[in-house]
């Protein structure tokens, strides 16, 4: 998948936390990002790029949730990106993911490793399924919780007459510093998402939408 450019430039955190640091104010919340396409227009992902807007008068990107569900066969791959400022940290993520026009049934998702690299502590990741969706749950980002995070999962079951796919995303950034601030982000993403057929001869079968 292409990333945008951003999210390899400014919006890329190195920052650490400060010691013996403490909370102002209650959360600033995020509901009203600007959705936006790859660069590349063969790729299906789109992003939710979030703006500072806060009380400070900082009206600059924040963070931007990217999700990509790609194309083709089940399993099918499926990215998440999370890319904020430097000053800031990520807390927890959790992304419902539906299918709100199939029979009602959620899709099944599997997680693709490793989510971590050589320091700890190590990401905290929990992965369900309730009634009516499959969950992705970050409890604890750990090492990465000062850099642009990457998720890999896969969808590994899909409702057959179900058309949509549609991704809801919370996350809660923290600004660190002498003070800290939080910051809760929440918003969805819709695609068009159906489970194309393997004929096992080398083609792909692609159900008629119109049905």
């Amino acid at each position: 998948m292409r990333r945008r450019a951003f999210l390899a430039s400014a919006l890329t955190a190195a920052s650490t936390l400060t010691a013996g640091c403490g909370s102002i104010g209650s959360p600033t919340e995020h509901t009203d990002p600007v959705v936006e396409p790859d660069d590349n227009p063969r790729d299906r992902a789109k992003y939710l790029q979030f703006d500072g807007d806060g009380d400070d008068g900082d009206d600059g990107d924040l963070a931007t949730v990217g999700v990509d569900p790609t194309s083709g066969p089940l399993p099918r791959p499926l990215a998440v990106s999370i890319s904020h400022t430097e000053d800031t940290e990520l807390r927890s993520l959790t992304q419902r993911f539906t299918a709100p026009d199939g029979d009602g049934s959620p899709p099944r998702l599997s997680l693709r490793g490793p989510f971590e690299g050589g320091r700890r502590p190590h990401p905290s990741v929990s992965l369900f399924r309730d009634e009516t969706a499959a969950v992705v749950e970050v409890h604890r980002f750990g090492e990465l919780a000062d850099e642009t995070a990457f998720l890999n999962l896969a969808v590994t079951e899909w409702p057959e007459s179900a058309r949509r796919l549609v991704v809801d995303s919370t996350v809660e950034l923290v600004e660190t510093g002498v003070f800290e601030h939080t910051h809760v982000l929440d918003a969805e993403l819709t695609f068009d998402f159906f489970a194309e057929t393997d004929t096992g001869d080398g083609t792909v079968e692609t159900p008629d939408s119109s049905g």
